[in-house]
């Protein structure tokens, strides 16, 4: 996966480079275009064999697969394949019906301490006419149905980094987003952070 191994080697080559002035919190940017936002929603939504589950209710669940992003005017644009049972959850089953369609998604991206948060989310987009009803009757019977925000966690992507100097392991200290940035072509994280070795 391209896009996740660029991901992976900017931000040890961004600690590297912050690691050898350890003592004390500095500022560092990590910039993310298309594969490394794909990598990053995937790898923090989608973990569970590549779903992301909206819904969890048992027998009754509405997740996502197969996603695809892209930034517009300021919000993360995800399409994927949703797939669903939508209806009343009766001992261990789900009173109700199947549903299947292509969607697409859209939050927008703010940034509060080590996570970036994706909030405002809605529905843009349900292809089939089915699946759309009955996604907008469950909405309206059930607004808090859907989730309205979800957490990316900088720095747990972080921590899973290697790093070395000289050999030596390297230990983040402290980690905090600053602030965030959305380009058309990807989107900018400023952070400081505070590393030490033995």
């Amino acid at each position: 996966m391209r896009g996740r191994g660029s991901l992976i080697c900017a931000a040890v080559a961004v600690l590297s480079g912050v690691a050898l002035g350890a003592s004390e919190a500095r500022a560092a940017v990590l910039s993310l275009g298309p594969r490394g936002v794909q990598a990053l929603v995937s790898e923090q939504l989608f973990n569970r064999k590549g779903r992301w589950y909206l819904i969890d209710d048992g027998a009754c669940y509405t997740y996502l697969e197969s996603p695809r992003t892209h930034l517009d005017a300021g919000r993360l644009v995800l399409n994927a394949h949703l797939s669903s049972r939508l209806g009343q959850r009766m001992g261990d089953a789900c009173a109700g019906a199947d549903f299947a369609s292509n969607v697409a998604l859209s939050g927008r991206l703010r940034a509060a301490d080590r996570q970036l948060i994706l909030d405002d989310i809605r529905i843009e987009r349900v292809d089939d006419e089915s699946t759309r009803s009955a996604l907008a009757l469950a909405l309206q019977l059930a607004p808090q149905t859907l989730p309205r925000e979800a957490r990316i966690d900088v720095l747990e992507l972080v921590r899973k980094q290697v790093v070395a100097v000289a050999g030596l392991p390297v230990r983040l200290e402290q980690f905090h987003v600053v602030n965030l940035t959305t380009r058309p072509d990807g989107i900018v994280v400023q952070f400081d952070l505070s590393l030490s070795t033995p």
